[in-house]
């Protein structure tokens, strides 16, 4: 469905550019999942459920307070609009109350074809044409949601401490460091770099396997 449908001045705010708002709040709210997801791998906590629900919740109220002081959020910015109200940005307060009613105008909006909530928080969206002067003053705010996006991907390819600690304490960690062919070579490579890493910052655990892995006792002595 197009959005020349509901950009009309005549149409009442909360249905101008309903679609492609809708699925930069649906991508929003994926993004900070995935962030909470990195931000647990990079301390190393247990991934429980309740944990992985509780980190994308912070995630996603910590992005509707920045997207309240700029207006601006990652996809936002790639689609093309910003969240004003009288013109300017919605304010942090604003920001994180919707973070609570986005979820229910992302149900309620395809079928009534309205923003109920945002119209609630007299928000709503303005088009901002992409590389015009406008859009590229938002560049610093979308350009560090992107870099938190790249670094939690990281975070989530790469092996935590614990991971590959007890991956080369496993046989095919043992196949890894003894030069056998392992099933995963980008795991075994990653696991031996990750275990000296910890091993040089003094870690017992992780010198105790590394002295018993021969590719990693060779890695650290060089």
């Amino acid at each position: 469905m197009s959005d020349a449908l509901f950009s009309s001045e005549f149409e009442p705010a909360d249905t101008r550019y309903l679609w492609r708002l809708w699925f930069a709040d649906i991508l929003d709210l994926a993004t900070s999942a995935l962030l909470g997801w990195g931000a647990l791998r990079a301390v190393d906590v247990d991934r429980t459920p309740r944990a992985l629900v509780v980190a994308g919740v912070v995630t996603w109220l910590l992005m509707s307070v920045a997207g309240g002081l700029s207006g601006w959020t990652l996809w936002r910015g790639l689609v093309g609009l910003r969240l004003v109200t009288d013109g300017g940005a919605p304010g942090p307060v604003r920001g994180f109350i919707r973070a609570f009613l986005v979820p229910v105008d992302l149900l309620i909006s395809p079928m009534l074809q309205r923003r109920y909530c945002d119209r609630s928080l007299k928000v709503q969206p303005e088009a901002v044409p992409l590389l015009t002067k406008k859009w590229q003053r938002a560049l610093g705010w979308q350009g560090f949601w992107l870099l938190m996006v790249f670094a939690s991907a990281w975070f989530v390819v790469m092996p935590t401490r614990r991971e590959a600690l007890s991956y080369l304490k496993k046989l095919d960690g043992w196949r890894c460091c003894h030069a056998r062919t392992p099933p995963s070579p980008f795991k075994c490579t990653t696991s031996v770099s990750r275990a000296v890493r910890e091993a040089e910052d003094g870690d017992a655990r992780a010198r105790a396997i590394v002295a018993d892995c021969p590719r990693a006792a060779a890695r650290m002595g060089r």
